[in-house]
């Protein structure tokens, strides 16, 4: 008897609390805030106020977190993941965290790309993002990843070439990836290193050797092949 009166207590009791959760005003969504590093202001407000609209008033605990988080996720190309919860009593939380572009594609427009190959909105002719390097020769949709095996080359090269470092100073330019075989990337100031399609790290090895050597005059040559054991320097 005694168990049966504490069950029905806490029946009593769960069916309180859960009325007072789901029915009372304390609990109405209220406001909506939104946060993602690197976002534009205007972009976080309309997000803010596109969510705030469709579930003001609504009790917080019936609004559909994941489906907002996906809804933001396929609306905003640039989004890589979006985490939405319930900050008690009356707020909603938004967590945006967007892709970080490593590379330009471009055909008539220059396109982001990310780590893992999707591309993001086109960029305007100026501005900081187009001092990333840029990859040539890639077929690509915008707001699609691409998996072509010539862009994961070029993305092996440039992630080689970041932890060389030797290159910094001298300001990669492109990555030519038309052909693997002879796959090449520019620097700023126009020498091409042909480099092909593997042992990265061995080969950008030897042009920082070959690079070292005082006797050689940069501005006098138009490319370094470092595809073989020798490596061959063209004269301009």
């Amino acid at each position: 008897m005694i168990t049966i009166v504490a069950l029905l207590f806490l029946v009593a009791v769960f069916s309180l609390v859960r009325a007072f959760l789901y029915k009372s005003d304390y609990f109405k969504l209220r406001v909506v805030e939104t946060r993602a590093a690197f976002l534009d202001r205007n972009a976080v407000s309309m997000i803010s106020n596109q969510v705030l609209s469709l579930y003001k008033g609504q009790n917080i605990f019936k609004i559909p977190l994941k489906f907002i988080s996906r809804s933001i996720e396929t609306s905003y190309a640039d989004v890589k993941d979006v985490t939405a919860r319930i900050a008690l009593p009356d707020r909603l939380v938004v967590d945006i965290k967007l892709r970080k572009p490593i590379a330009l594609v471009h055909n008539n427009k220059y396109y982001p790309i990310d780590e893992e190959g999707f591309v993001l909105p086109a960029v305007a002719a100026s501005g900081s993002i187009t001092n990333l390097p840029v990859i040539d020769g890639i077929n690509f949709k915008y707001g699609r990843k691409n998996t072509s095996r010539n862009l994961k080359l070029a993305m092996d090269l440039l992630r080689e070439i970041r932890e060389a470092k030797f290159i910094a100073p001298l300001d990669l330019v492109s990555i030519n990836a038309a052909d693997p075989r002879s796959m090449s990337f520019f620097l700023r100031n126009g020498l091409e290193v042909k480099i092909g399609s593997e042992n990265f790290k061995q080969r950008l090895d030897a042009l920082s050797r070959t690079l070292k050597d005082p006797r050689l005059i940069v501005d006098r040559i138009k490319y370094i092949d470092v595809r073989f054991e020798d490596v061959a320097i063209g004269p301009k």
